[in-house]
């Protein structure tokens, strides 16, 4: 009997229901008049009823219902509106998942709108995030467009490096295009960036002509950029004897000042890469070149780290028993024995008393008189005087000598 009074019940509420439904179908302004709420509510009520829940349970079902079409993902419409209800998904897989599907589907045809949802789309991290994945997309796709927008300052949406992300896009689809461009761009600074974003593409699909696209641009003030990127380009595809062979193969003799620079970094980062796995090879490529002018200061001092596992003392007499006509023998022992007596102060103390000192020292016994003199002022003048650059030694001393009182 209470079953049979529990059903009545049921039936009641459906038929109440669709009652006060009909009357908002009729309603013009009902947000309901389309007709998929009335669906929505009575499978639900329907599906309630036969599972035998009770009326708790059947409005529970139903605004379950309702929450899953309204739920941003599932709403259809023009790309501002998809972006947004993107943005606003709070599963971070699937806004990715939204917006890169997107991206994916850029073409020149799609690229204003999605251009003009981005703008009205909120700011933030991530959104920037997205914008700049959107760049690299329409870049792609509409080279030239992107990238101007992206310089303008009168574009209502920019971002820091939107520049180069947009012509990196461009150089992925159209590399020769985009090199072409970037030559016109008469401000130095702009370009010299630009060509980083140029290389970042070339290395992943043409290493060859990253290589002698960027050998056009050494003047580049992004060129330790663009090395780190060739060089790990070359290291990944080609490995240690790649690296040697590439740094072998740079000629330095034309345009001597900049191309010399140019091999100088690139030896720095190609050693450095090599002596993480081979420490043998990078300080005998050292040894074979040693007297070469594009060894220095800076490639000595790095590979020092790798001549000994236990001493620093080891590093720094390795530096000092280099031949005297090595250019960057003074500056990369003072560098590598500055550490050494933040190490151990007695420890080099000791060591540097050891040597036969001369002009390889010069650097080196100014730290050690500048880190003395905060203990031992007399000490440290009588180190001065085994300076043998006349020029450096009465620098030392005037910047150790107390200051007069006023």
């Amino acid at each position: 009997m209470r079953k049979v009074i529990l059903i009545n019940c049921l039936w009641a509420a459906i038929a109440t229901g669709t009652f006060f439904l009909g009357k908002k179908d009729k309603d013009p302004n009902s947000v309901q008049n389309s007709g998929a709420g009335n669906v929505s509510l009575n499978l639900a009520a329907t599906e309630a009823f036969k599972s035998g829940l009770g009326q708790a349970g059947t409005i529970e079902r139903i605004q379950k219902n309702q929450q899953s079409l309204s739920d941003p993902i599932f709403i259809n419409g023009d790309a501002s509106s998809k972006l947004k209800n993107a943005l606003a998904d709070s599963d971070p897989v699937r806004r990715n998942a939204t917006i890169s599907q997107m991206l994916l589907e850029l073409t020149p045809a799609n690229a204003a709108e999605m251009l003009v949802a981005f703008e009205n789309s909120p700011g933030g991290r991530e959104s920037d995030r997205h914008w700049n994945d959107f760049l690299y997309a329409w870049g792609r796709v509409s080279g030239e467009e992107a990238v101007k927008y992206a310089m303008s300052s009168e574009s209502p949406r920019r971002s820091r490096g939107g520049e180069t992300t947009a012509i990196s896009g461009w150089a992925a689809s159209d590399p020769d295009s985009a090199q072409k461009f970037v030559a016109t761009i008469k401000d130095e600074g702009v370009r010299q960036w630009w060509h980083r974003g140029v290389v970042r593409e070339l290395v992943k699909n043409d290493l060859d002509g990253a290589i002698v696209y960027s050998e056009l641009n050494v003047k580049s003030r992004a060129r330790g950029e663009q090395m780190d990127l060739i060089a790990n380009a070359v290291m990944d595809q080609r490995g240690e004897q790649g690296l040697i062979d590439w740094i072998n193969g740079i000629d330095h003799t034309p345009k001597e000042n900049d191309m010399l620079s140019y091999k100088r970094g690139a030896i720095r980062e190609s050693l450095s890469k090599i002596a993480r796995s081979d420490p043998d090879k990078a300080v005998q490529y050292i040894m074979d070149n040693v007297t070469e002018p594009f060894i220095d200061s800076d490639s000595l001092e790095r590979i020092s780290h790798y001549i000994s596992d236990t001493s620093i003392a080891d590093e720094v007499q390795w530096l000092a028993e280099l031949p005297e006509e090595v250019a960057g023998q003074r500056h990369a022992l003072g560098e590598r024995f500055e550490d050494f007596i933040k190490e151990d102060f007695v420890g080099a103390g000791e060591w540097l008393a050891n040597q036969p000192l001369g002009p390889a020292y010069d650097e080196a016994i100014q730290d050690y008189a500048f880190s003395a003199a905060k203990d031992n002022p007399e000490a440290a003048l009588a180190w001065v005087d085994r300076i043998s650059d006349e020029r450096m030694r009465n620098d030392t001393l005037g910047r150790l000598q107390p200051k007069p009182k006023k």
